[in-house]
């Protein structure tokens, strides 16, 4: 009975009668079309780990994959984006901010380790700073090398801080036990590190925003490996890394996205339309489709890798300069601005901004973290300051 429930269901979504090849291989029985038996064929490979029919590789074949097949077949013609208006609405929320004891310290980036703890860059003090919440508790930890300027950050699975000293060149470790501090330099000069992530390998990755290169650091080894993008006018940004251990990326000068396969050390770059923004900060949900702050027209943008298909959506007007941006574990898509009193939230599954006021004066967020309690917390270099935002979503 419930299996013909569930087909049912699937012959709703799927007109199947036929349909030609997309990019996506999901013509599984090779007969040219994509059709009833191919979708029979992935169903009956539910709780598998089939490679054949792990769309959205993670080592199982289950609704993800459902999803993807979805998207291939009913592919539309991407070349031109898609802008949509959405709805919003205002929110409360609990604000607070703890302010740095050093003026001029240039908060930039942070991270939340298991205990709670924030940890974040100071660029302007050339240190790495810790707040214990509970106690509101602030501690510091100078850098060994002078004018290092300290910028991004990230936490390994042993609780021990990377971060990246864009001046220095060099990618630094903090023992946050023993408070010692080791350095590695970038092979190449001049590279301004930044936008660190471990991969499921603990191998941490990051981008050289002034050299047109991707790294990969090995803990392990403490070697540092270099991928070109081996293009002209590049400037690269944010990163991040999907369920299949692909690397993503902004490139800044080209307003387009590129993804390296570790495996292949092939790049890939999509260009996307409405070329010549500004792109904020990236980040990925669970299918793997890239959300993005388009800075200049302020419209949020998403990706879909699979049918090369964008979307933009329109940021409410009190959305200034939007730029920091992460993807929290309900898929909800968290912005904050570089000019702005306000913090929102987007939900694809209704098109609705959830807006926050979080101060009545400019705030300039630089980077935002979403903890596991759904607190949001965020830099904000003009104030000096790290803010605390409790929403009731």
């Amino acid at each position: 009975m419930y299996r013909n429930v569930f087909y049912t269901m699937l012959f709703v979504l799927f007109p199947l009668s036929g349909y030609a090849q997309s990019d996506v291989d999901v013509d599984f029985d090779d007969n040219g079309v994509v059709d009833l038996q191919d979708l029979l064929a992935l169903t009956q490979a539910f709780g598998t780990n089939d490679a054949k029919y792990d769309l959205h590789p993670d080592g199982v074949v289950d609704f993800k994959d459902l999803i993807i097949f979805a998207s291939a077949y009913n592919q539309e013609d991407t070349s031109e984006s898609i802008t949509e208006d959405a709805d919003e609405q205002e929110a409360s929320a609990q604000v607070d901010f703890f302010e740095l004891l050093t003026p001029n310290s240039r908060p930039n980036d942070l991270a939340i380790d298991p205990r709670g703890y924030i940890w974040f860059t100071e660029m302007g003090a050339n240190a790495i700073g810790r707040l214990e919440p509970r106690t509101d508790t602030i501690l510091r930890f100078s850098l060994t090398t002078p004018g290092a300027q300290p910028h991004s950050i990230a936490l390994d699975s042993q609780g021990h801080v990377w971060f990246s000293e864009i001046a220095a060149n060099r990618i630094g470790l903090l023992d946050p036990f023993s408070e010692d501090i080791q350095e590695f330099t970038v092979p190449t000069p001049g590279s301004r590190p930044m936008s660190l992530e471990f991969d499921d390998q603990w191998n941490l990755w990051f981008v050289e925003s002034a050299a047109d290169r991707i790294a990969r650091l090995d803990p392990v080894a403490k070697t540092i490996k270099e991928f070109s993008i081996d293009e002209e006018d590049v400037s690269l940004s944010s990163l991040q890394i999907d369920d299949g251990g692909r690397v993503w990326f902004v490139d800044d000068e080209q307003s387009q996205l590129g993804m390296l396969d570790p495996d292949t050390e092939q790049i890939t770059t999509y260009s996307l339309p409405d070329s010549g923004f500004a792109i904020g900060q990236m980040g990925l949900d669970s299918l793997g489709r890239m959300w993005f702050a388009d800075t200049d027209s302020i419209r949020l943008g998403m990706f879909d890798s699979i049918t090369r298909q964008t979307r933009y959506f329109r940021f409410p007007q009190k959305m200034q300069s939007p730029h920091a941006l992460q993807v929290d574990s309900n898929d909800r898509v968290w912005v904050g601005g570089q000019s702005s009193g306000w913090l929102t939230s987007f939900s694809l599954q209704d098109t609705t901004f959830t807006l926050y006021e979080i101060s009545d004066d400019d705030v300039e967020v630089k980077n935002l973290r979403v903890d596991r309690s759904g607190v949001v917390w965020i830099v904000d270099l003009t104030g000096n300051r790290i803010g605390r935002i409790a929403t009731a979503n």
